[in-house]
């Protein structure tokens, strides 16, 4: 609620919508709420926000959808292969919408310039290729990192330096092999024709929400299945698609054949043989990733169930071509949390780390940091006053700071290997191991 508070005045403030508001609807495995919707609504309640949910087979909801002027999005979609032509049961979730992260990423950088920051992009000068190191006055046995050297021969000198690469991070900095591991989700975008006035006013985001669908419930260790999620199309007819690594959508055929197929859910790993001197890897390698050129592919088994997925919630686009497809790499962490903290590998707190987030990081984004100086031309007054520091309060007062966020961010060399990240390399999401077959 932080950030969205957040996105809402950015919104006030940016020339283009950061933030779409187009609600969310959270379609279910079945026609019945599933366990982790039951258990979201409790928390909805208990925190106070449960009016703003509506559930699609709850007659007293639909009535209130109807009358704030939510119903059209409660959409109806029938489970493939039933008889009785059942309807999935779905909540939609008002708080919900999405973020246009390019348009966010452009206003901030303005506000950056703005405020003094430099700037150095390139091939060359922009490509890091290691931290420039020396002994520290205080610490015989740590060295402190004074600067970066980048590809054009440049030394950059800093006082602390801040790795924020996501799932580059580990490349930039070994030490954190560990802690995080690098892994592809797929996507897909269809292009709508604006002469097309039927399908553009239908996808719309105001007459479309955004839509997630788990198309199992959760195994029987609570572990949630994955999903897959649709926007509403974009001013430019987009329409994305992303698949979190669900099989080929056969829970409402088989339960049985759900958990035999577990072991490919999730989403796809990379592994390769790691550099000299990496501190953890798994049979010599480790999860980076692909090639830029390489990401222009989605796996044929997410094609597949992306494909399923069309055929039941936009049937217009059943048999139409992608206009793209594209592999998005994500930051998974040991338990999906941020590692936001200073490296311990380094004296003098010299190096500071904000990555993880394990696909969740872009809707934080005006909540990690704050604006400390106004720039006349940027009316950032109000929006500075609901951000609540976190990442920026931790590095400028570590364990002193008053976000709540600290102990849950802290490198944790201590926690388990999980979140998938224990499988390594011959587990069934390495792209080396075939999983692109």
């Amino acid at each position: 609620m932080e950030s969205r508070e957040a996105w809402i005045q950015l919104n006030r403030e940016s020339e283009e919508a950061l933030f779409v508001p187009s609600g969310m609807l959270r379609v279910q495995p079945t026609d019945e709420l599933g366990a982790l919707e039951r258990e979201t609504l409790a928390n909805m309640e208990r925190d106070g926000f449960r009016e703003t949910q509506f559930v699609k087979s709850d007659e007293k909801d639909r009535n209130r959808a109807s009358s704030l002027g939510w119903y059209h999005k409660l959409l109806n979609f029938q489970i493939p292969e039933k008889e009785d032509q059942k309807c999935f049961d779905a909540v939609l979730d008002t708080l919900g919408g999405f973020t246009n992260c390019s348009a966010a990423c452009f206003f901030y950088h303005k506000l950056a310039v703005s405020l003094g920051v430099n700037f150095v992009f390139g091939r060359q000068e922009g490509r890091v290729l290691r931290f420039v190191e020396e002994p520290s006055s205080i610490d015989e046995a740590r060295k402190k990192v004074v600067g970066l050297r980048t590809k054009d021969g440049k030394t950059h000198a800093a006082d602390v330096v801040v790795v924020a690469a996501g799932s580059f991070s580990t490349q930039l900095l070994p030490c954190l092999s560990y802690h995080i591991e690098s892994s592809a989700g797929s996507t897909v975008i269809f292009k709508v024709d604006p002469s097309n006035k039927a399908l553009w006013d239908k996808y719309s985001p105001e007459n479309f929400p955004v839509i997630t669908w788990k198309s199992a419930a959760r195994d029987k260790d609570g572990k949630d299945m994955g999903s897959i999620y649709v926007f509403p199309r974009t001013e430019h007819g987009l329409i994305k698609i992303g698949y979190r690594g669900i099989k080929v959508f056969r829970s409402f055929i088989s339960a049985t054949q759900v958990m035999a197929d577990r072991a490919a859910l999730r989403k796809f790993t990379n592994f390769e043989k790691a550099p000299e001197g990496v501190p953890f890897t798994q049979d010599g390698q480790w999860s980076v990733p692909l090639p830029y050129h390489d990401c222009k592919a989605v796996p044929p088994r997410a094609r597949e169930a992306i494909r399923t997925f069309v055929s039941i919630f936009l049937p217009e686009f059943a048999n139409e071509a992608f206009h793209t497809t594209k592999l998005c790499w994500y930051t998974d962490t040991l338990d999906n949390s941020f590692l936001i903290d200073y490296v311990p590998q380094y004296a003098e707190n010299s190096v500071f780390v904000c990555t993880g987030g394990s696909g969740h990081g872009a809707k934080f984004l005006p909540v990690l940091g704050q604006v400390r100086q106004r720039a006349p031309q940027i009316h950032v007054e109000e929006h500075s006053r609901l951000l609540l520091q976190h990442a920026a309060d931790i590095f400028e007062n570590l364990n002193d700071a008053k976000s709540h966020m600290r102990e849950h961010w802290k490198w944790r060399d201590s926690a388990p290997r999980r979140n998938g990240l224990e499988e390594g390399p011959d587990g069934p999401r390495n792209i080396g191991n075939g999983s692109m077959n």
